[in-house]
């Protein structure tokens, strides 16, 4: 269902949003959306790729149902038209399928696009990952300049009880590789998408509840996110370029002014490995508030840190840790460390100092404009502007972060914005709103092509209830309208 966001006067080629109103309000929202569909601005459609449910084939050719919240997406072109090509969409799941192995997931299908519209062709081909002993809640990732796909296992079991899920998850609960089946997940795990399987579990970059991986463009270092709290954020430095299997791992620690900071070496043994966010709280790694998605952007590194309400942290939970610079102010009357609006964080890997570029919280001419929570994040270049594109993905639906109406159906509505970076010292109003999702549904996994005229998006989770198709987990192509003799071309 789609509709456009009729308050904003604008036709969009190749995603100019130049003209977009920075102060739209958010309460007027609820007067032209229902929360059931999503809604984009005039000049701006999608193209349905991929559903939850769909027919998928293993790679012994048998068939079954697709798995769902769909989540990490790349688009893996076949040759220079930027026009034919592969999406990788990975399952942030922990369910049973005998045909697609119980656990996490992900699915590789081939599109193309005409006359402006991307469409499917072939099968829907589900990745392999009994190799590496199965896979848990597949989420971010990355491509790889020699063409495999890095995938992150997100929010690891701390038990085979917790896996096995009372036999909804993974039922194989068998010591593998040396380890508790538990513990081999929470990695990143190393794809190829041409066999449709996986390779390796990259035991080197340690386990914890890995969501964003960076890879720089060394081909050596590795920048990788920790979707908990207390949150680590890590490096890593492979002996061999384009060979992730063997390196080091390191923990930031930020100096007391803020201003800079450190790596702390973690041990390389496998029993350290498995518990390297306790090892890097030990050696007093900085600690931070879940964070998520991180991109690279003109030798900056951009990352959304989620936040939390009301996260209560006794010594025995942070170690020998203490929090970034930019989070202490938050401890409210109770002792707890409050930091429920999240932001986005800007990282300097010449200076190692980091510090938030934006954060969360009603705008200052706007009130009833808000910004909560960031997740997924990408950027574009456009008209010679650099935009960071900064998916929500709101822990809850109070203190403003949906509109009244919302909150007193007990709804979450989550919003995608886009912020231009030349701003200094951006805030909340320089925000520019460009898509508005479903209720229940996050959005994630955003991707452009190379040439920035399209955008792939995961809508993740949206409410059942929601009509087709946006009422389970759902992948689109967002792109401009193209107009043909005349007409919209639909």
């Amino acid at each position: 269902m789609l509709k456009t966001y009729k308050s904003v006067g604008i036709n969009l080629l190749l995603f100019i949003i130049i003209s977009f109103p920075a102060l739209a309000q958010r309460f007027q929202l609820t007067k032209e959306y229902d929360g059931s569909g999503i809604i984009l601005p005039k000049g701006v459609r999608y193209d349905q790729l991929f559903r939850q449910g769909e027919i998928v084939v293993n790679v012994k050719g048998a068939k079954t149902t697709s798995k769902g919240e769909h989540d990490y997406s790349c688009f893996i072109p076949k040759g220079k038209n930027g026009i034919d090509g592969f999406l990788f969409v990975s399952h942030e799941s922990n369910d049973t399928s005998a045909a697609l192995g119980d656990g996490g997931g992900a699915t590789v299908f081939e599109i193309n696009k005409i006359d402006g519209r991307w469409i499917n062709k072939g099968a829907f081909n589900a990745v392999d990952f009994s190799k590496v002993g199965g896979t848990f809640k597949n989420c971010s990732g990355a491509l790889t300049p020699w063409g495999t796909i890095l995938s992150a296992e997100e929010f690891p079991p701390a038990s085979n009880a917790e896996l096995y899920n009372d036999g909804s998850g993974c039922r194989d609960t068998s010591d593998f590789n040396g380890m508790k089946r538990y513990q081999n997940m929470g990695w990143v795990v190393e794809i190829d998408p041409v066999s449709k399987s996986a390779l390796r579990k990259l035991y080197a970059m340690g386990r914890c509840s890995h969501e964003g991986i960076l890879l720089m463009p060394d081909s050596v270092t590795v920048y990788l996110t920790d979707d908990f709290t207390p949150s680590v954020f890590y490096k890593f430095i492979a002996e061999k370029a384009g060979d992730l299997s063997k390196g080091k791992l390191f923990a930031y620690q930020q100096n007391a002014n803020g201003n800079g900071g450190t790596w702390i070496h973690l041990p390389s043994d496998m029993k350290s490995l498995i518990e390297s966010r306790n090892i890097a709280l030990q050696r007093g790694a900085t600690s931070f508030v879940r964070m998520e998605w991180l991109t690279l952007v003109d030798g900056k590194i951009y990352i959304s840190e989620t936040g939390q309400d009301e996260i209560n942290l006794d010594k025995s939970a942070m170690i020998n840790s203490t929090w970034a610079n930019h989070i202490q102010a938050t401890k409210n009357e109770k002792g707890e460390y409050d930091y429920p609006f999240g932001a986005v964080l800007e990282f300097n890997p010449s200076s190692n100092s980091i510090k938030p570029l934006i954060s969360g919280g009603n705008g200052l001419k706007n009130a009833d404009k808000h910004f909560s929570n960031p997740d997924g994040i990408t950027y574009a270049k456009l008209k010679g502007k650099t935009y960071l594109v900064i998916n929500e993905d709101i822990i809850k639906n109070t203190r403003g972060r949906v509109p009244e109406e919302f909150l007193k159906r007990d709804k979450v509505v989550n919003e995608i914005w886009w912020l231009d970076l030349s701003i200094k010292n951006p805030v909340v109003d320089d925000l520019k709103r460009f898509l508005i999702a479903p209720v229940g549904a996050e959005t994630t996994g955003g991707y452009f092509t190379s040439d920035y005229s399209t955008y792939f998006l995961n809508v993740q989770h949206p409410d059942t209830d929601n009509p087709e198709p946006f009422n389970r987990s759902v992948t689109i192509a967002v792109g401009p309208i193209v107009k043909k003799k005349g007409k919209n071309k639909r």
